[in-house]
């Protein structure tokens, strides 16, 4: 499974507003919903939903990232996008430090296998530390799609 089969480029957010967990997830939902993917009276669900996931156990991982996710039946197929803070968000993350990446994942209810699938996915280029970076240090939207599409072997 590649990044960009469930990225939507269009809802990627170079520069959060947000700087605080429930805004950050609220931010990124929107912006699903800003190019259709999500209908707007799910959008409150949806955020529930993710809020309740986070309850569980934060999704900030570590080094800087937090990969937010749930299963909702409004999704008809797997979508996701990334989200970047320059300054850092406090996320709860499991190493303490504040969140810059955010990779947010929605999955249909009946989708157990690829929903998983797509999270090791992202879990396997999350740990390189150079990809990390490269997505911090990014020029703009056009230059963290490049390097999605770098990592997922699809030559621009």
């Amino acid at each position: 499974m590649k990044l960009t089969d469930f990225i939507v480029e269009d809802a990627i957010i170079t520069e959060l507003k947000a700087t605080d967990k429930e805004a950050v997830i609220k931010e990124m939902v929107c912006a699903l919903k800003d190019v259709q993917k999500i209908n707007s009276k799910d959008v409150e669900n949806v955020i529930k939903s993710l809020m309740k996931r986070e309850e569980l156990g934060s999704t900030g991982i570590g080094k800087g990232v937090a990969v937010p996710h749930t299963k909702h039946d409004c999704a008809k197929k797997i979508i996701g996008t990334i989200a970047r803070s320059t300054q850092g968000v406090d996320f709860n993350a499991l190493d303490g430090e504040s969140v810059h990446l955010f990779f947010l994942l929605l999955s249909p209810n009946d989708s157990a296998g690829l929903h998983l699938a797509a999270l090791e996915r992202i879990s396997t280029v999350i740990r390189d530390n150079d990809f990390r970076r490269f997505m911090r240090e990014a020029n703009g939207k056009a230059g963290m799609i490049e390097i999605l599409k770098e990592v997922d072997g699809i030559h621009v």
